[in-house]
């Protein structure tokens, strides 16, 4: 069987290659990088039921693995239909990379991180402990929700920190937020749709919003602000990891959330 696979992957490789020495490489797909919990499902969805697209999984395998893209599986797509994509990948070189070889126009999906904290929670209370960003314990589910809070900041934000630092390097990659996503999903879609060179078409996207409707999108709660309520030792041990990137202390991401977590500590005292 392995043999099998070696084989064909292979195959797919010098199938692309001798398609794409003949044809140009065009910015027709669409690479949702995303946070988790970031409303990437919903976002995905829609881009899928749109006309011409589909759903693909561009990493080899999930779980708590780190969803880095396969250039197996991109060799395997590239060149069957347009296609949209959501992994929780950081930015790299190697990403770049496959970015270009591949036509991907990649768009970086974000939230305000004390929100992401709030129903990261209630996803291990609920759903599952299992994350790429962090390894949660049965004893860290079984925790208060203000340790709990706690705990997932220091293990798990770390890992969304970096993700927003090496995506705000990417010159190529159209940045959208959960809280546009939320509010105004026509509108955000047929920007993410311009930034893959498509010009949209409202009564489509619309119509794609109908079609994915549904409990698969996994939204929990689908609003923005949860955050506001996070406890004062989640809140301190965020404005920690935060003050270790001091090159971002002007950007509105930064600023947005810092405004957050001094509203939390407020409203707590």
């Amino acid at each position: 069987m392995r043999q099998i696979n070696r084989v064909a992957s292979a195959l797919y490789l010098l199938q692309d290659a001798a398609i794409s020495a003949i044809l140009p490489t065009l910015s027709r797909h669409i690479l949702v990088a995303c946070m988790p919990k970031s409303g990437s499902t919903f976002l995905t969805n829609a881009i899928a039921h749109y006309p011409q697209f589909r759903k693909v999984m561009l990493a080899p395998a999930y779980d708590q693995r780190e969803q880095e893209l396969c250039q197996i599986r991109l060799s395997r797509y590239h060149n069957r239909g347009k296609f949209v994509s959501q992994e929780h990948v950081r930015n790299s070189e190697w990403t770049q990379r496959l970015i270009a070889q591949y036509g991907l126009s990649p768009v970086v999906l974000i939230r305000d991180l004390p929100d992401i904290v709030v129903s990261l929670r209630d996803h291990v209370r609920r759903e599952s402990r299992t994350t790429p960003v962090a390894y949660i314990t049965k004893r860290h589910a079984q925790q208060s929700d203000s340790e709990l809070e706690t705990t997932l900041v220091r293990l798990a934000i770390p890992w969304y920190l970096n993700f927003y630092a090496t995506w705000s390097e990417a010159t190529n990659a159209l940045t959208i937020r959960y809280e546009d996503l939320i509010r105004t999903p026509v509108a955000t879609i047929a920007d993410v749709l311009r930034h893959a060179n498509i010009q949209p078409n409202e009564n489509h996207i619309q119509q794609a919003l109908k079609e994915c409707a549904g409990g698969a999108n996994r939204l929990n709660v689908g609003v923005a602000g949860r955050g506001k309520k996070l406890s004062s030792s989640a809140c301190e041990a965020m404005g920690q990891l935060m003050d270790e990137y001091p090159e971002f202390e002007n950007d509105p991401y930064f600023i947005r959330i810092r405004e957050m977590l001094s509203t939390s500590l407020a409203s707590a005292t």
